[in-house]
């Protein structure tokens, strides 16, 4: 091969690592630095938000109900919540001889109290066996790590709070999870019949999906829509969930957090 062939080769190889690193998706994982997440939600399919509906019966007009039920002055759920304690699809106390058990527990073993994961249950079990660390002020920030445990201490459970497990050579790390809510996204439900003829609606509390999916999960069969989610400091009592003043919608809400947070819902689809 001559000079000027050699030249050109070079100048082709070039070419062509440029046209990959600009095609493939790029995936950082944030560190204690707080660098950018990157393409960590797209990646991991993290639900997009969508506008809410406006409050209804704020201008003296009767108020209605998504799904089509009927209207009520800020009802409230009845029912329970599912904390997908023990990790959805979760292997607890199994060794993980996976193809990809080495990777994840170095993942797990990179994970401290604070950091927040693109982890979310999607109906079916968890979106990734691998925790990927994302920015806690983003969007992809779905659970919070509360504590991380390398024995079979019972993490907190409850609505909003759940565990993951890894299993290695290197010993046993649970993750102790709490769901990070936001107003704007949704959630997965299950609608049960409740005593003397009342609907009840247990809530995938774990659990995160596109509004606009046509069909959940099994077992779950109704979209919810977050609201609003309210700390101690906002002063709400549980069950307050009105927007607007005359706020007829109909909620469904749940004391999530240890009780601390008061979660607010409407039917979106279901």
């Amino acid at each position: 091969m001559t000079g000027a062939q050699k030249r050109g080769a070079v100048v082709l190889f070039v070419a062509v690592l440029a046209l990959v690193a600009g095609v493939l998706p790029q995936v950082w994982e944030e560190g204690d630095g707080g660098r950018r997440t990157g393409a960590v939600g797209a990646v991991l399919g993290i639900p997009r938000a969508s506008k809410p509906p406006a409050a209804s019966g704020t201008s003296g007009s009767s108020g209605t109900v998504p799904s089509g039920g009927v209207a009520a002055s800020s009802g409230k759920g009845t029912g329970a919540a599912a904390s997908g304690g023990g990790g959805a699809g979760d292997n607890a106390g199994e060794r993980d001889d996976e193809p990809d058990a080495e990777e994840r527990a170095r993942a797990f073993a990179a994970v401290r109290a604070g950091d927040c994961l693109a982890l979310f249950d999607t109906g079916k079990g968890w979106n990734t066996r691998i925790p990927r660390k994302a920015a806690c002020s983003g969007d992809a920030g779905l659970t919070r790590v509360s504590a991380v445990r390398t024995g079979w201490s019972a993490c907190p459970t409850g609505d909003g709070l759940s565990y993951v497990v890894s299993v290695s050579d290197a010993g046993k790390r649970v993750l102790c999870l709490t769901r990070r809510y936001r107003a704007g996204y949704c959630v997965l439900a299950e609608k049960r019949e409740g005593g003397q003829g009342g609907a009840r609606m247990r809530l995938g509390s774990m659990t995160a999906v596109d509004c606009t999916v046509k069909r959940p999960a099994a077992p779950y069969d109704t979209v919810l829509h977050i609201t609003g989610v309210y700390g101690p400091s906002s002063g709400r009592a549980p069950g307050d969930c009105a927007r607007a003043a005359r706020d007829r919608t109909y909620y469904w809400s749940w004391q999530v957090d240890g009780g601390d947070t008061l979660l607010c819902t409407m039917v979106y689809r279901g």
